[in-house]
């Protein structure tokens, strides 16, 4: 995976075409591992005819297919670039956004999304092998800019007031109705998971050392080939999930982000002004994106939190608990397999040492060592 950097030469006549006409204000936003995004404005009326920009008013939530004839009104926009392996991605919000403003968690609207040849400047070796530079394929989206800033790191003094909110907003993405799709795990743009169940797409995290397994794809990155991973920790971290898992019931469905929080929220004052990036988003349990932001936020007593928003609309969540630390393993183990493969050593320490502290076999630790 990587983030494509684009020529703005490029970039500029392609959203002009798009457009119908000049763009400007191109500028690059800072945040994003594996998407490149822009914001950009509009600032002339091209293409829509009035009737089409009274429709689109009348209706502000609603997401018009993309294609020719979407109205494009003097704006602010944004468009994200990820390379085509990743194109599935982009797409959600065309899903997501009517159903979020539905329980009042307010979405992009996706207004355009396919597939383009641009320029990458930063091609990996093995795709410059396989493919052009100057011609590599992108899947593009273009959203709305949502108003607001970046809610940051919940764990800033200055950010703890968000806190609630945060909670708030995590429920009610937990309230999205999917009930007319199926299935679990990694959500297509329909809404539809690729698993049969909970169980099904959780196992698929756990640690093996069988050939074809992640540990023998990539042994390189283990203590026995010079590496900084090791087995014996993630078969630790492992067998506790699946332990866990065994004793639990099997959840309901729900919407999950993944990514919440950070450069993926928007706040003004003390509320949630905007929830994007749907890339990563996930059906399963409903607790996993607070489960995740807690891992991460150490120092926050999120599920404690979590108990009184429940308890404050009547929802009722047996075995909160262990499913809590089932969520957090399975992100643990996730990000083991990231930092080995971004060589970040010292984050992965972190997270091993976190998880031991959630499991109750280590203390407490500190900030995480990256932004994330």
């Amino acid at each position: 995976m990587f983030r494509p950097e684009l020529d703005i030469a490029e970039l500029t006549s392609f959203l002009e075409e798009w457009a119908g006409g000049a763009v400007s204000d191109i500028s690059q936003f800072e945040h994003g591992q594996v998407s490149s995004v822009f914001g950009f404005e509009v600032r002339d009326l091209f293409r829509a005819s009035s009737d089409d920009l009274v429709a689109a008013a009348v209706s502000p939530s609603s997401s018009p297919d993309p294609g020719e004839d979407t109205p494009v009104e003097p704006g602010k926009y944004v468009a994200r670039f990820v390379a085509k392996e990743n194109g599935g991605a982009v797409t959600k919000d065309r899903f997501i956004a009517p159903r979020a403003a539905a329980v009042g968690l307010p979405t992009p609207r996706l207004l355009a999304s396919g597939e383009v040849p641009m320029a990458v400047g930063n091609l990996p070796d093995d795709e410059r092998s396989k493919h052009s530079a100057d011609s590599y394929l992108l899947a593009y989206a273009i959203c709305d800019l949502m108003p607001g800033e970046h809610m940051g790191e919940l764990e800033d003094e200055g950010r703890r007031h968000l806190i609630p909110a945060a909670v708030e907003a995590m429920v009610k993405i937990s309230e999205i109705d999917i009930s007319d799709t199926t299935g679990y795990g990694w959500m297509n743009d329909e809404g539809n998971g690729q698993r049969e169940s909970w169980s099904e797409y959780l196992t698929e995290e756990t640690f093996s050392r069988e050939p074809g397994s992640f540990y023998d794809r990539r042994r390189d990155w283990f203590d026995d080939r010079g590496g900084f991973l090791e087995a014996d920790v993630f078969e630790h971290f492992s067998e506790r999930m699946m332990s866990a898992l065994e004793a639990l019931p099997e959840v309901g469905r729900s919407v999950v982000h993944i990514d919440f929080g950070y450069d993926n929220t928007l706040v003004i004052g003390d509320e949630v002004s905007a929830v994007l990036d749907w890339d990563n988003s996930i059906i399963g349990d409903h607790l996993y994106d607070g489960a995740r932001t807690e891992l991460y936020a150490s120092n926050l007593p999120l599920k404690q939190l979590f108990v009184e928003q429940y308890a404050s609309i009547g929802r009722d969540v047996p075995g909160l608990d262990e499913r809590w630390l089932v969520c957090q393993l399975h992100v643990g183990l996730q990000a083991l397999k990231w930092y080995g493969n971004s060589k970040a050593e010292p984050a992965y320490h972190w997270m091993k040492a976190r998880l031991l502290n959630v499991m109750g076999e280590g203390p407490a630790v500190g900030r995480h060592p990256d932004s994330f």
